[in-house]
C-alpha cells in the first residue's frame, strides 16, 4: 500500500491462497475520532482495497475485540485468492490519503496497522459448519520455543491442538496459516528485534459465551490445555490470542478465508 515509510514485500514469487491479517489501532483520537477511523476503513479503505484489481481481494471482515484492555482492538481479514497480488502495482498503489482525513493523511499519522501476509496451510471444520462469518473469531498465533520444529509444531497441532479445540462449545472451523510477510515501519530501531509469531490459527465459534470469559480475556487457549498442549504454549517465544466480534462484511461476505477442501474432526 502507498505509504513510502513502511515496506513491502520483495520476496520470490508467490502464488497460492491466503490472507491479509491486519490489527489496528487509534494513535491520536484526538485528531481521528474512532467514528471517523471507522468510516475511513469502511467506507473508503476497504473499498479501495478490493476494488484495486478483480480478483485480488474479493473479502473483507472486520471485527472488535472483545477484551476491553487490548492495545489494537481492531481486526480486518482479507481473502485473497493468490497471493501474488500483495507484489503488484496495483496492490501497492492503494492510496493511505483521503480528503476525509485531517490534512488528508496520511492515515498511519493517526492510527497504527500491523499488517501481516499469510499464506494457507490447512483447515478443519465441523459438521454443522457453513460459509460466511461466525459471530466469534479466535485469532491465535504462536511463535514456537526455538528448539521445537516446524515439523514438530505442525505434528502437535494437528495430532493435539485441533482436537482440543473442536470439542470446545460452538466450533465450527479452524484455519491455518504461516506468515509471509510482515509490513514495518523503516524508521522503527527496534523492528528487528520484535518477535512476530510465524504461525497464526484463525478459529470461529458460532457464540463465544462458552470460549470467552466476561471480561473477553484469554488467559488460556484453550481453557484447560492438555500437558502436551501446555508444555508448547508455555514453552512459546510469543503468543497473542485475542477473542473478535464479528462487526461487518464487505464483497464476497459468503465465503470462507480459502477455498479449499476442509478436514474434518
Amino acid at each position: 500500500m502507498a505509504n513510502p515509510n513502511r515496506t513491502d514485500y520483495e520476496g520470490p514469487e508467490l502464488s497460492g491462497p491466503g490472507i491479509l491479517w491486519i490489527n489496528s489501532k487509534v494513535t491520536d483520537p484526538a485528531s481521528l475520532p474512532v467514528d471517523k477511523f471507522t468510516r475511513w476503513y469502511e467506507d473508503v479503505h476497504i473499498p479501495d482495497i478490493i476494488a484495486a484489481r478483480k480478483g485480488g481481494i474479493i473479502s473483507s471482515w472486520r471485527y472488535q475485540c472483545a477484551d476491553a484492555g487490548r492495545a489494537a482492538p481492531y481486526l480486518a481479514v482479507y481473502k485473497c485468492p493468490n497471493m501474488g497480488f500483495i507484489q503488484s502495482t496495483e496492490f501497492k498503489s492503494i492510496p493511505m490519503t483521503h480528503h476525509t482525513l485531517p490534512g488528508n493523511g496520511p492515515i498511519h499519522r493517526f492510527a497504527d496497522f500491523d499488517a501481516r501476509f499469510l499464506k494457507h496451510v490447512e483447515t478443519w471444520s465441523s459438521p454443522d459448519a457453513a460459509d460466511g462469518r461466525t459471530a466469534t473469531l479466535v485469532s491465535e498465533a504462536i511463535e514456537p520455543a526455538a528448539d521445537l520444529g516446524a515439523d514438530a509444531f505442525n505434528e502437535w497441532f494437528r495430532s493435539e491442538h485441533i482436537q482440543e479445540i473442536a470439542k470446545l462449545p460452538g466450533w465450527r472451523r479452524t484455519s491455518r496459516f504461516e506468515m509471509v510477510f510482515k509490513k514495518q515501519n523503516k524508521d522503527d530501531p527496534d523492528s528487528a528485534s520484535k518477535i512476530t509469531p510465524h504461525f497464526l490459527a484463525l478459529h470461529e465459534f458460532a457464540d463465544g459465551s462458552g470460549v470467552v470469559p466476561a471480561s473477553g480475556a484469554l488467559a488460556s487457549f484453550p481453557p484447560q490445555p492438555s500437558a502436551k498442549s501446555k508444555a508448547v504454549l508455555d514453552g512459546a517465544r510469543k503468543i497473542d490470542v485475542a477473542a473478535f466480534s464479528f462487526l461487518r462484511g464487505f464483497g464476497d461476505v459468503g465465503t470462507c478465508w480459502v477455498d479449499t477442501e476442509e478436514k474434518r474432526v
